[in-house]
């Protein structure tokens, strides 16, 4: 704040020389890992920080022309206040997404109740509990289930199908599944021979709660 209120003297030509020449190497190292799998935390990191050092090189470009055109010197510590806004927004994204993978929390783009609602419309599956899906990784989603099936349906199958199915429409592609056969039509629940205490929502297929 003190710069705000009593900015030092600033070379404005020499700040936008060196501006530019900033703009110019962050371009090219942003191109190079707009590039890479973005969906490791470890690369977005590195592109977010090369994406804010280009901000804080164009903040100060524009700073240091008005400097050299109007003599108002505030307007680099103006810049350094905008610059600082933006990497708190980016440092805030990672932290949230990070935070998922050490909490264990389902990835942001999957809502485990609208999945197990969508397992339970696969051929034989009358039932879903005990679902859990949560990150390994950034990248690496995992999920685990118990899955009731049609008397007449073979385990194997429907837990390849399963397995298949979720790779596909989800990208999980480590996933647990514990496939049974419900006994008859009135012993499936979660409270009536297969997991007295299950875990979170029991899905079925027709209307049901949550």
């Amino acid at each position: 704040m003190r710069r705000l209120i009593d900015p030092p003297k600033v070379e404005g030509g020499l700040v936008l020389v060196t501006a530019l020449a900033g703009i110019a190497v962050n371009i090219a190292a942003a191109v190079c890992l707009s590039k890479a799998n973005r969906s490791s935390l470890n690369v977005e990191g590195a592109y977010q920080h090369i994406l804010n050092d280009l901000f804080a090189f164009i903040g100060t470009a524009v700073s240091g022309l008005i400097v050299v055109l109007t003599g108002f010197v505030q307007a680099d510590a103006i810049a350094t206040l905008v610059v600082v806004v933006l990497m708190a927004k980016a440092g805030y994204g990672l932290l949230r997404e990070s935070g998922r993978v050490f909490l264990e929390a389902a990835p942001a783009h999957i809502d485990p109740d609208a999945l197990g609602d969508r397992l339970v419309r696969e051929p034989a599956v009358t039932e879903v509990h005990d679902l859990h899906v949560w990150q390994i990784t950034s990248g690496q989603n995992a999920l685990s289930a118990h899955v009731l099936v049609d008397d007449a349906a073979d385990c194997h199958t429907t837990r390849r199908d399963l397995e298949k199915f979720l790779a596909a429409e989800y990208g999980i592609t480590h996933s647990t599944l514990q496939v049974d056969h419900a006994e008859h039509a009135e012993l499936v629940g979660a409270g009536a021979g297969h997991c007295e205490d299950a875990h979170g929502p029991v899905h079925r297929a027709g209307p049901h709660d949550h």
